[in-house]
């Protein structure tokens, strides 16, 4: 229902029992019409909120969104760098002061990697600053 029909439904001028009853049942129909099409948006809803859906459609986003799906790469590999850097640095036996440097070691460069720009458009106005490897590795 539009509403030059609401409006023209307020204007109406009830004159006697006869109007009364048909615009009863007017706003009668219109209760049950609008009851049932919020059932229909109720279970739509419901049906969307169920775990299976929200997985399926989060994959299909990620499936179809490139830049998502590079973002999840970089992260992917910034934590499998981290991770295998730390246990090159760390061993099997090591002491807690080792310890805590493989697990600063692994944020680090995990972060490094995934914060990585990519884009080349920065490198042709001026060259790239040098940083130290300690200053890259603990960047945030």
């Amino acid at each position: 229902m539009n509403n030059e029909e609401t409006a023209e439904e307020k204007l109406e001028i009830i004159a006697n029992t006869s109007d009364l009853s048909t615009a009863i049942k007017r706003l009668e129909r219109r209760r049950n019409f609008l009851g049932e099409d919020l059932k229909d948006h109720f279970h739509i809803v419901l049906e969307e909120l169920k775990p299976t859906n929200i997985l399926k459609n989060t994959l299909y986003e990620v499936r179809e969104s490139t830049t998502l799906k590079h973002n999840l790469l970089k992260v992917a590999i910034g934590l499998g760098a981290g991770y295998f850097s730390r246990k090159m640095v760390v061993g099997k036996s090591a002491g807690l002061v080792k310890k805590a440097l493989g697990t600063a070691l692994q944020y680090g460069i995990t972060n490094f990697i995934a914060k990585k720009d990519d884009s080349n458009e920065d490198h042709l106005d001026y060259p790239p600053k040098k940083k130290s490897l300690l200053k890259r590795i603990l960047s945030i």
